[in-house]
């Protein structure tokens, strides 16, 4: 009997014993199960090195001293000859032009300035004719006079005549004249528009652009040919107000993006006026132009006018400061924090920032040289998360 019952309390505690393991092993797979996985990671090391904010805009090349040849005075150009890029002399001739020919008569004006002319040329001869009598007369009185045959007042009054048919003489020459050129300043007649002379340029320079190429009537001051001088250029670019307001002459600069390599450059002056343009978006902009020159002579490519660039000029600059990447950075309780790794966890750290340039930020406070920080960190991660990352 008593062998029965040892029996069976060796089973139970056989069964005891079995069902606390499987009760274990449960508790090892659930544990196991529900246990929070590391996240995996990206790390950055804090290093040292120079900052560089700068500010990008785009340009454009512009020469310093351009000329506008505009015509000296009203009449026909003939055709330019000159094209934009032709290298020019100063003094040298880039345009021809005859004088008058600025307007056109209709049949019934050129008819009565025809009219005219021949009245006028008509007075004219007829006036000739007078003169030429009294000229005659006053020599016979002369002679007549010198053998006492004929009274001094006489002499006198034929001369007296023979002035008045020359003063007479004079103007109806000169009525011609008049009504000649009311033809010929319309262009009839065989001596308009003969006589041509050449439009100098006023310096030397290259020619950037023609106004009038073709022959045409042109009045006085209308713009022919525009020159500009290739040893002066310098690039305007137009930055936002409130960039505009943190540069200062002297500052660098460097153009890119204009074909070749980055060209060194200064700020030469800030304009003060800034005028509101729509960007591509539809937004309103206060856009102000900074003017910047070239610290040595430029490459040939930009001895240009209107030439795009992209300028770009240096804010601040910090030397070997304590810098952490931008992706490592992010907004906490209004200010910024990071992400260190301690011993396999991630650890929140509030960090005082400077300035930053395209992908790193100055830290003056909170992180030293060596730490390592997470790079974009997710929503999965906490303060106390344990992470996963490639030693």
């Amino acid at each position: 009997m008593s062998a029965a019952v040892s029996a069976s309390a060796r089973a139970a505690r056989r069964r005891l014993w079995l069902w606390g393991a499987v009760a274990i092993a449960l508790s090892a797979v659930l544990a196991v199960a529900f246990w929070p996985r590391a996240v995996e990671v990206e790390l950055a090391t804090v290093d040292r090195g120079t900052v560089r904010e700068e500010v990008v805009d785009e340009g454009r090349t512009r020469m310093h001293e351009v000329y506008v040849v505009a015509a000296p005075v009203s009449g026909r150009l003939l055709r330019v000859a000159v094209e934009p890029g032709d290298a020019v002399r100063a003094g040298e001739g880039v345009a021809r032009m005859t004088r008058g020919a600025t307007g056109f008569l209709d049949a019934r004006i050129e008819a009565e300035a025809r009219a005219a002319l021949t009245a006028a040329t008509a007075r004219r001869a007829a006036a000739t004719a007078e003169r030429e009598l009294a000229a005659t007369e006053a020599t016979r009185a002369t002679t007549l006079a010198r053998d006492r045959l004929l009274a001094t007042t006489t002499v006198d009054a034929a001369k007296t005549r023979l002035r008045a048919a020359q003063a007479a003489e004079d103007a109806a020459a000169a009525e011609e004249r008049r009504a000649r050129s009311t033809l010929l300043s319309a262009g009839v007649g065989a001596e308009a528009g003969t006589a041509t002379f050449a439009v100098a340029a006023p310096v030397a320079g290259v020619v950037l652009r023609v106004a009038q190429e073709s022959e045409a009537m042109v009045a006085a001051g209308t713009p022919l040919i525009v020159i500009g001088d290739p040893t002066e250029v310098e690039v305007v670019a137009e930055f936002l107000s409130q960039d505009a307001v943190r540069f200062a002459p002297g500052a660098r600069a460097s153009l890119e993006n204009w074909g070749g390599p980055p060209v060194e450059a200064v700020v030469h002056r800030i304009e003060p006026v800034a005028r509101t343009k729509v960007s591509a978006l539809g937004i309103e902009e206060q856009r102000a132009n900074v003017i910047l020159r070239f610290t040595a002579p430029p490459p040939a490519a930009l001895r240009a006018h209107d030439f795009r660039v992209d300028a770009r000029i240096v804010v601040a600059e910090q030397a070997d400061a304590l810098r952490v990447p931008l992706g490592a950075l992010f907004r906490r309780d209004g200010g910024w924090a990071v992400y260190r790794e301690r011993g396999g966890r991630a650890e929140v750290v509030p960090v005082q920032v400077g300035i930053q340039d395209a992908a790193h930020r100055v830290v003056t406070g909170g992180l030293a040289a060596g730490d390592r920080v997470v790079l974009f960190p997710s929503t999965d991660l906490r303060d106390g998360t344990r992470v996963a990352f490639n030693r």
